[in-house]
């Protein structure tokens, strides 16, 4: 009887243990889940009136675009929050990101990259992906295509601009929607037929504040240095409505 008894309580802590590692499980999973939620770009009329200067020129300028917001360490005191404003228009991706925490101007080393993978993805960067830089400050934009064998780049290689290529690294304050603080912010207008017509696309942003590393997907994040990580890994970035790959028969 006494065994019995043993062997039942036994049973019952192995339940409670698979059901405590059950749980963790699905709470991880739901983390993964969000972490990598994808971003859905919207189709824009008004992006024309963009003026690629690194900040939020005037109160509408970036209003007609989809919206992000990605927190950091928050509820810390050392929370930190990213805005990332994304539209397509005429055949051109444009991109707005606004740190509305970095308050410090650290020469050369604030810089943000922008990173598409078209086509099928692979583990290491091949020619279907891109990736678009520029530091705060410039408006001399860097472009990086992937299928390079060293290691050391991320497999990245730097490869001459596309003619219609823009981007704008500055500080954003006195107009911006969000914060009158200067802060750092970016502007890209990225050409889509270089990286194809698609619905879907790998996407990845990396943001330098000094020795931070801010990311999407926010995993990535960290101290510097930091390489762009393996496109099987990058988040997503969609369009809802189709609108991108209709550019294709146009």
């Amino acid at each position: 009887m006494m065994i019995y008894s043993q062997m039942k309580t036994i049973k019952l802590n192995l339940k409670g243990i698979l059901g405590i590692i059950t749980l963790c499980m699905a709470s991880l999973l739901v983390g993964v889940a969000y972490a990598d939620e994808p971003i859905k770009i919207t189709i824009s009329s008004s992006m024309g009136h963009v003026q690629f200067d690194g900040e939020w020129t005037h109160g509408t300028e970036w209003k007609h675009s989809s919206f992000d917001k990605f927190w950091y360490d928050r509820g810390t005191a050392y929370a930190e929050a990213i805005i990332l404003r994304t539209a397509h228009q005429d055949k051109f991706f444009y991109v707005f990101i606004d740190y509305l925490t970095d308050f410090t101007n650290d020469h050369i080393a604030d810089r943000a990259i922008v990173c598409f993978d078209g086509y099928d993805t692979s583990s290491v960067a091949d020619e279907s992906d891109w990736c678009y830089a520029v530091s705060r400050g410039s408006g001399n934009g860097h472009t990086l295509q992937g299928g390079s064998p060293i290691y050391q780049t991320s497999h990245f290689n730097l490869v001459k601009n596309h003619p219609d290529f823009v981007a704008h690294g500055g500080t954003s304050g006195e107009n911006d929607r969000y914060v009158e603080t200067p802060h750092a912010a970016y502007e890209f207008r990225i050409p889509i037929e270089q990286i194809g017509f698609q619905d879907e696309y790998g996407f990845f942003v990396q943001v330098y504040d000094g020795n931070d590393v801010k990311t999407y997907p926010k995993e990535f994040s960290g101290k510097f240095p930091q390489k762009i990580p393996s496109p099987v890994k990058w988040g997503k970035i969609v369009s809802p409505d189709h609108s991108i790959s209709n550019y294709d028969s146009q």
